[in-house]
């Protein structure tokens, strides 16, 4: 047999059902999983709460699994009572007899699979493919993709989800300031996520929903905090003028300001310079906040366009940063940006929102959104492309990336739904050779 991993036998012992898997004892004794048990990805056993019979006799317990049955000796089971809850040891090679810390022996069970199996994950695990399965894409079944992208992009809401509880902790559910922390991280979006991030915790919610009237206050307030202000620039009357209204905030403010040096320009288009983005936050939060309460009507990709499409102030008709002249035009919210927002924005707030107080239509309402939007277009969702695989909406398309992202390029084929089925399919002919 070849030299094979515990991640690939964890796999085996969850996927009972595979025809031409074997389970055999020392003694021929009689075995049957009836439930494989809960993968634990935390220390202790590899496997909760499972339930076998050996000849005859139930037991319900835990499970634990080794390439040779001495590993569990080298990993130092046999004296730690953790261990004493495992019911059943499932080994490749069982060299040797294993015990509880009282002593008392544990039954060990050899698991047997065609070797074109471990030759399949093997390929894929060690070749130099964009996507370790590229090759295979192009037989998978159209209802696998679809059913495996749904699971894919659901996990992602849940992760975001996960994210979002630490904002909801430090806000005491203050849910307006939550959704407004996520929309200043989104604007930084893609090279700039952090500096805005780090803007969002040094402006209270509160300090900007009482000057929401002010424009000119609230650019004040952002442009200050972000470091902008502290920088050399060309003198003009606008620019002086925020440095005179930012220091009327100086007490309600923290001293601490964004380095200005970590705001990133290069290799960008003027549209989407920091500064730029900063104006265009401000107008929203002059003109859309508090957020929340409009969602909470479930408006469409059309309403969420036009509640957007704000207007950066004056002075930013002519300038893309400050102090510097530009040709004149009046700085509006872009579609692809608002449709940027709506992905990283509006579609986790309001899924985390509905998880969070049992309000299924709130995140039936998020998928919905991101059904309704077009895919994005770049070359991670172009090479799969190339593979067969396309994307008809911007749901399929962030679970796409996030696919690539999360187990593609860290190989997480056995995982994967594509990966298993390369796997699978490898075990149907070993089958019809033998």
């Amino acid at each position: 047999m070849r030299k094979i991993n515990e991640e690939f036998l964890h796999f085996l012992w969850k996927n009972q059902h595979l025809t031409g898997i074997r389970l055999t004892t020392p003694g021929n004794s009689c075995i049957e999983v009836l439930d494989p048990g809960m993968h634990n990805l935390d220390a202790g056993p590899d496997f909760f709460n499972a339930k076998v019979t050996i000849d005859g006799t139930t037991w319900a317990g835990n499970v634990e699994l080794h390439i040779n049955a001495s590993d569990w000796i080298k990993h130092g089971h046999s004296s730690d009572k953790v261990y004493d809850s495992v019911i059943l040891h499932v080994v490749c090679f069982n060299d040797c007899e294993i015990t509880r810390t009282t002593g008392e022996t544990i039954p060990s069970v050899m698991l047997r699979f065609p070797s074109l199996m471990w030759d399949a994950y093997n390929e894929l695990r060690t070749g130099g493919k964009w996507i370790p399965c590229q090759e295979h894409l192009f037989k998978t079944n159209p209802i696998h993709i679809v059913q495996w992208t749904s699971s894919l992009m659901v996990e992602k809401l849940q992760e975001k989800s996960e994210g979002l509880k630490k904002s909801m902790e430090e806000l005491h559910g203050h849910w307006d300031a939550i959704l407004s922390r996520i929309l200043f991280r989104s604007f930084g979006l893609p090279v700039n996520t952090i500096p805005f991030e780090m803007l969002s915790l040094m402006v209270p919610y509160a300090l900007l929903l009482r000057n929401k009237e002010n424009l000119f206050a609230l650019e004040a307030i952002l442009f200050g905090q972000s470091g902008m202000l502290s920088t050399t620039l060309p003198n003009d009357k606008y620019t002086e003028g925020l440095k005179q209204e930012f220091a009327r905030f100086s007490g309600k403010l923290e001293e601490t300001i964004v380095p200005s040096h970590i705001w990133k320009y290069m290799r960008m288009r003027p549209s989407s310079f920091p500064s730029l983005r900063i104006a265009l936050l401000a107008a929203c939060i002059n003109r859309l906040y508090p957020l929340h309460q409009f969602l909470e009507k479930y408006p469409g990709i059309d309403d969420l366009n036009r509640h957007f499409r704000v207007r950066a102030g004056d002075y930013w008709n002519n300038h893309y940063q400050l102090g510097r002249d530009s040709g004149n035009s009046p700085k509006y919210m872009g579609r692809d940006f608002i449709k940027t927002l709506i992905i990283n924005c509006i579609a986790p707030y309001t899924f985390f929102y509905g998880k969070t107080n049992s309000r299924q239509k709130f995140c039936d309402y998020a998928i919905h959104l991101l059904e309704q939007l077009p895919p994005e277009n770049n070359m991670i969702l172009k090479k799969w492309r190339q593979c067969g695989i396309k994307c008809s909406n911007a749901f399929e398309s962030q679970a796409l990336l996030y696919l690539y992202k999360n187990y593609c390029k860290n190989k997480r084929c056995l995982e994967c739904q594509f990966g298993n089925n390369v796997i699978l399919e490898s075990r149907i002919n070993s089958l019809q050779r033998g």
